[in-house]
C-alpha cells in the first residue's frame, strides 16, 4: 500500500505513475518469502490496490481494472519465479538478470493484456498503443526495483548502513562512482535529446564493479527515478515534435535497457568474489573438518604471534591435541565412522574455542590451537574445558549406537615470544602431549619453559 501510494503521487496525466514499484514490491515480497504467496497474502495485496485506489479518486470500474491488471503481472511473475532455484532468485550468477529480465517482460505483458484496454476510455489512444504503454512501464518498474528486493542481504540492510557510509567517508574510491553518476545525471537532464539517457551509463558500469549487487541496484533504482520522473514532469530538453505517449514510451523502454547491463556486471562480479572467497577457503581449511589446514594454521600461527601483545605481558601458548586410540575407530567400525569422530571433536573444540585463537589441523586425528595475549592459568583452564567438551560427546553411528571419545592435549606456554617462537612452541607442546599420552590419556600435560 505504501509502494501504490508513492506511485499515485507521481501519476503525470491521471492515467499510469511514472513510478510504480507496488506491483515489484510486491511479486518480490512472496518471491522472497513465498509463505506469504497465500490466499490470505493475496486478499490483502488486492485491498490494498483497491484502498489506494479509493484514496486517490479512482471510479470504481477503474480501481477494479487496474488492481486486476496489477495482479496479473505478479501472478505470472510468481509462477515463473518458482521454476528458478535460490541462486538465480537471490541474482548470484552471471545469468541471473538476464531470468530477471526475461519473467519481467513476460510479467508485463501479463499486466499490459488485462489492462491495455482502458486506454481508449482514459486517454482516447488505440488498444495497441495502451498495450505498449502500459508494458513499458510494468517491465521499468520490474526492472528497477525487483534487484533491490531479491538482492537484499539476509542481514537487515539499515544495520549495514553505518558501516557502509564510514567506507563512503575512509576511501575516496568508494565516493567516485557516486559523484560521477550525479554529475552525469545532472548533464542528462540538462542536455536532453535522443541520447540523454545513455549519459549515465559509464557512471552506472564503475558503480557495478565497485560496489555489491544490493548497493548497486539501489543506486540504479534512485538514478533511473530521478530520469524517468524529470522526463514525466517535462524538466528534461526533448525535441520539439515529441509526443508524450509514444516519447515516454520509448524513454522507459530505454531505462529497463539501460539497467540490465550494470546489473548483470554486478552479478558476475560478486560471484567472481564468492568463487574467489570459496577458493581461499579450499585453500585453508581442511576439506573433512572444516578447521584451518596445516599450511594455514602454520602460517597463520606465525603472523599472529608476531603481533605485539596488548602490553599484559602475559604471553602465548600452543595447545597439541591428539585423539585417543583413533586408529581404533578406523579398525572396528570403518574409516566413515573416523571421519564421523574427527568431524566431531573439531566442531567441539571449535565451539569451546570460539574466536579465542587458531585451531587447525596438523594431520591425521592431531590438532593444534595457537593463542596469543594468554596467562598459564588461563591456558591450562582452556584446554581442561576443549578436554571435557570431548569427553562428553556422543557419536551416533549407523543411526544407533554411540561413541564416546577422548582427547589428550599437551600445553605449552612462555612469557615472551622468541624469535623462532612457534617452533619452540610446538616442539614443547608435543613433548607435553606424550607426557599425556604415556601417563593414561584423556587429560592435559603442560611444559613448563625455563624462564617463562
Amino acid at each position: 500500500m505504501g509502494a501504490a501510494l508513492l506511485g499515485i503521487a507521481t501519476r503525470p496525466v491521471g492515467f499510469l505513475a511514472a513510478i510504480w514499484p507496488a506491483n515489484a514490491a510486491l511479486l518480490g515480497l512472496f518471491v522472497v518469502r513465498p509463505r506469504h504467496a497465500r490466499p490470505a497474502g493475496w486478499a490483502a495485496a488486492a485491498g490494498a490496490f483497491l484502498l489506494v485506489g479509493y484514496l486517490a479518486g479512482d471510479a470504481p470500474l477503474k480501481s477494479l481494472w487496474l488492481t486486476a491488471a496489477n495482479l496479473a503481472g505478479v501472478i505470472v511473475g510468481v509462477l515463473l519465479f518458482r521454476r528458478l532455484d535460490a541462486e538465480h532468485r537471490h541474482l548470484r550468477r552471471a545469468l541471473s538478470m538476464l531470468y530477471l529480465f526475461s519473467i519481467s517482460v513476460v510479467a508485463s505483458m501479463a499486466a499490459a493484456i488485462v489492462g491495455a484496454g482502458m486506454a481508449p476510455l482514459l486517454f482516447g489512444r488505440p488498444v495497441s498503443t495502451g498495450f505498449i504503454f502500459w508494458f513499458t512501464t510494468e517491465l521499468s518498474n520490474y526492472v528497477l526495483v525487483l534487484p533491490v528486493i531479491l538482492a537484499a542481504p539476509s542481514v537487515s540492510p539499515w544495520r549495514r548502513l553505518p558501516a557502509f557510509l564510514n567506507k563512503l567517508r575512509s576511501d575516496p574510491n568508494q565516493v567516485a562512482p557516486l559523484g560521477a553518476l550525479c554529475l552525469s545525471i545532472a548533464i542528462s537532464i540538462a542536455i536532453g535529446g535522443p541520447g540523454a539517457i545513455a549519459f549515465p551509463v559509464p557512471a552506472l558500469l564503475w558503480c557495478s564493479v565497485t560496489y555489491s549487487p544490493f548497493t548497486t541496484s539501489i543506486v540504479i533504482m534512485l538514478a533511473s527515478a530521478v530520469l524517468l520522473i524529470a522526463e514525466s514532469a517535462g524538466t528534461m530538453i526533448l525535441p520539439l515534435s515529441y509526443d508524450f505517449l509514444d516519447g515516454t514510451t520509448s524513454f522507459r523502454f530505454g531505462i529497463s535497457l539501460m539497467a540490465i547491463g550494470p546489473l548483470t556486471a554486478a552479478s558476475i562480479s560478486a560471484g567472481q568474489k564468492e568463487l574467489q572467497a570459496r577458493l581461499e577457503r579450499l585453500a585453508n581449511m581442511d576439506s573433512l573438518t572444516g578447521v584451518l589446514s596445516r599450511h594455514a594454521y602454520l602460517d597463520g600461527s606465525t603472523k599472529l604471534l608476531a603481533v605485539p601483545d596488548s602490553g599484559s605481558g602475559a604471553g602465548a601458548a600452543v595447545i597439541m591435541i591428539d585423539i585417543d586410540h583413533f586408529k581404533q575407530f578406523n579398525d572396528r567400525h570403518g574409516h566413515a565412522t573416523g571421519d564421523a569422530v574427527l568431524i566431531a571433536v573439531a566442531d567441539a573444540l571449535g565451539g569451546e574455542l570460539r574466536d579465542a585463537g587458531l585451531l587447525g589441523r596438523l594431520g591425521g586425528e592431531e590438532f593444534a590451537i595457537t593463542l596469543s595475549d594468554i596467562g598459564r592459568h588461563e591456558v591450562m583452564m582452556l584446554a581442561e574445558r576443549l578436554r571435557f567438551a570431548v569427553e562428553h560427546l556422543d557419536i551416533v553411528i549407523r543411526g544407533e549406537a554411540t561413541l564416546g571419545v577422548t582427547i589428550s592435549a599437551g600445553v605449552a606456554h612462555c612469557a615472551l615470544a622468541a624469535s623462532d617462537g612457534l617452533r619452540t612452541l610446538l616442539r614443547l607442546a608435543d613433548v607435553a602431549l606424550y607426557q599425556a599420552k604415556s601417563s593414561g590419556r584423556n587429560r592435559v600435560c603442560d611444559v613448563r619453559e625455563a624462564g617463562a
